[in-house]
């Protein structure tokens, strides 16, 4: 049986410092991807947009994606009652995800008039988000969870772990038919989708707790 830390011990805390320590670090790492810094490229602001206006937009977009990340994970592994190996090294492959997030900016940045930096950066955000999701999941399985999931908990989970995923890797055809551009704009949806699914999931689980009894609700 795996060893077990409980959330008051100071193997959890070292685990969960770890984590955003890699998070903060990819962060940080995303700013050296723009790094046009010849004279050319600041000789105007017309120069610099296009020099540099690519990789910032990339930029602006994986710092987003990170942020949103670390919160997500954050407040997932805190809410955790123990970690044990298994969970730790699944979140590890969490954070293989993260520390490639700089990498493929930097070439969805440089190489913006291609497809497969576009394509490479879908792949990556997509394969972390679902990692992130079988964290979840597999705690939820070895009890320990915070909070049980419910079946309908567990459906409303799935459904919203598969969004991401599912607009990040149907951009992909976007971005080899249509153009790059198009594909990443196609990642705006999410910010419409995300927000919705999340008032669907609330107005589902109100709904269930008004059918059980009041004891029984949380």
């Amino acid at each position: 049986m795996a060893k077990q830390f409980n959330h008051d011990d100071l193997e959890f805390a070292r685990a969960v410092t770890f984590f955003d320590a890699i998070f903060a670090f990819a962060v940080t790492l995303l700013i050296t991807t723009v790094d046009d810094f010849s004279p050319e490229a600041w000789s105007s602001w017309q120069a610099l947009k296009d020099a540099n206006g690519p990789s910032l937009l990339a930029f602006a977009i994986s710092f987003l994606v990170v942020v949103s990340f670390w919160r997500a994970n954050h407040q997932t592994v805190t809410a955790f009652n123990a970690l044990d190996s298994q969970l730790i090294t699944l979140n590890c492959m969490v954070m293989f995800g993260i520390v490639l997030i700089p990498f493929a900016t930097e070439a969805m940045g440089k190489l913006n008039d291609l497809p497969l930096p576009t394509a490479v950066y879908a792949v990556v955000i997509a394969l972390t988000h679902v990692m992130k999701s079988i964290v979840v999941f597999v705690a939820d399985f070895r009890g320990l969870n915070g909070h049980k999931l419910t079946p309908l908990e567990v459906r409303w989970e799935l459904l919203e772990s598969a969004a991401l995923p599912v607009v990040f890797l149907g951009s992909i055809p976007i971005a080899y038919l249509v153009s790059p551009g198009s594909a990443q704009l196609s990642w705006i949806s999410l910010a419409v989708v995300m927000p919705i699914l999340g008032a669907l999931h609330k107005k589902s689980m109100d709904k269930e707790r008004a059918r059980l009894p009041e004891a029984d609700r949380a």
